[in-house]
């Protein structure tokens, strides 16, 4: 099932070994252009490229899926596989969620402050 999907391009933005999230963004290229971020809450692994020409995020189902994406194990908490342009590229995770504002590339996350970055 699809859960989001965009036409542009993203890339790893943060990712926080304290509290296991993954931030991507999209940054707007014009000025009237939405800026675009994801983040994955609680990550327990991930199979991702630096840089997406376009993302679509989809709600896998980890069993049927885990040979092709060559996952041995599951992990022992609670988490949901989320498949990123229909795999390979996946993330094991408890949550996903986006915003999207009209802020500057630099500007801080909606979700709020990541070490190091604004």
């Amino acid at each position: 099932m699809a859960i989001g999907q965009w036409d542009r391009d993203f890339k790893i933005w943060n990712y926080s070994f304290s509290y296991s999230s993954l931030l991507l963004r999209s940054a707007p290229k014009f000025d009237q252009d939405l800026r675009v971020d994801v983040l994955f809450s609680n990550v327990k692994r991930m199979n991702i490229p630096v840089k997406f020409a376009g993302l679509s995020i989809e709600d896998g189902e980890f069993e049927a899926e885990r040979e092709r994406l060559g996952i041995e194990e599951a992990p022992d908490e609670p988490f949901k596989l989320f498949l990123l342009n229909g795999g390979p590229s996946y993330v094991l995770a408890t949550h996903c969620q986006w915003h999207e504002d009209h802020e500057w590339v630099d500007a801080p996350s909606r979700f709020g402050p990541f070490r190091g970055v604004h």
